[in-house]
């Protein structure tokens, strides 16, 4: 696997984030951010240094989603959209993003970047009342008029919504008017981070406990309970019989952060830099080992860095056999197949 010779890119153009989503790994519960974070961002002239023409030329696909931040934060996010498709007019775009930044402008204006094969895709939790309890930090009716200008200019509109207890109720509702403004699709998708969890308790900035998330009744987790504790021996039994089929070769996809690091996936992306964090719920146990696991083996192979070294130096031609000999944990939660 030669990253210069990806055809699909995903990056992270900013590790900032307006949000405080209670489950995502920037802050603690939807409270304090974590301190590893908050400070990169990717410019047009890194951009264009770490990803000469001809590598562009190359892509087939091309979307900013990430770890920790949201892509529309980045000062120069539309600048880099319109490179990538001036340079690849044939290169599918994409975006995950809350929605909540930005003028109204500037969303036409990247609906203009944009074809009806290139697409949008907005957090949105449900109406005003339900998506705020999750989408903390970010206007319902700034992201709706947001999306509406973006359609109204010929974007390619999907919604991605977690369903939680609180919004379950209101999903076919919800789903209707939202397809009646104009969006081509609604996505359900359940969190599973509960881990067996009834409550889920979301923090202030202070840390204090403000309400607390409870999951759909359909909510399943991802790992069995057993699994997550300090004693690996379950989990090394789970590695031992799993088979890994990796999405990054399959797809011959590299993901790259605000940093400059140069990741398989966005998964290890996320293990490699973050810090241990106080284990207050399951999940955090969970991001703990698979953290702590990460960094061990991937020591081994080095991250690259797009700031010291050009995407052509780069090489994991032995990674195939690296996975099959080492097994990282990241690699069986999310790729075993």
């Amino acid at each position: 696997m030669y990253p210069n010779d990806a055809t699909s890119l995903h990056i992270e153009l900013t590790d900032k984030c307006q949000a405080a989503c209670p489950m995502c790994a920037r802050n603690v519960n939807g409270g304090p951010d974590r301190s590893f974070v908050g400070q990169a961002e990717v410019t047009l002239n890194q951009f264009k240094s770490w990803f000469p023409d001809k590598f562009l030329e190359g892509l087939t696909k091309f979307y900013a989603c990430g770890n920790y931040g949201d892509p529309i934060i980045a000062h120069e996010c539309l600048e880099i959209y319109k490179h990538v498709k001036t340079v690849n007019p044939s290169c599918n775009l994409s975006m995950n993003t809350n929605g909540g930044a930005r003028t109204e402008e500037w969303w036409k204006e990247l609906a203009l970047v944009m074809t009806d094969k290139d697409k949008v895709i907005f957090g949105i939790d449900g109406f005003a009342d339900s998506h705020v309890l999750y989408r903390r930090g970010t206007n319902w009716n700034k992201i709706i008029n947001n999306a509406i200008a973006f359609i109204n200019a010929g974007g390619n509109a999907h919604i991605d919504c977690l369903v939680f207890k609180h919004n379950q109720h209101e999903v076919n509702v919800f789903k209707k008017e939202m397809l009646n403004l104009g969006f081509k699709s609604v996505n359900f998708k359940y969190t599973r981070r509960f881990y067996g969890m009834q409550q889920f308790p979301v923090k202030d900035k202070t840390g204090a406990v403000e309400y607390f998330l409870e999951p759909a009744i359909d909510e399943q987790p991802l790992l069995p309970l057993n699994v997550l504790s300090k004693d690996t021996t379950k989990w090394n039994t789970i590695v031992e019989n799993s088979k890994i089929s990796p999405a990054c070769i399959k797809q011959n996809e590299i993901y790259v952060d605000a940093k400059g690091n140069v990741y398989p996936c966005c998964w290890i992306g996320s293990d490699w830099i973050e810090e241990f964090i106080e284990e207050t719920v399951p999940l955090q146990t969970l991001r703990n080992l698979v953290v702590r696991n990460t960094q061990e083996l991937f020591s081994r192979v080095v991250i690259p860095n797009l700031n010291n070294i050009s995407l052509e130096e780069v090489s994991w031609s032995n990674f195939d056999n690296f996975l099959k000999e080492n097994k990282p944990w990241t690699c069986v939660k999310n790729c075993n197949g």
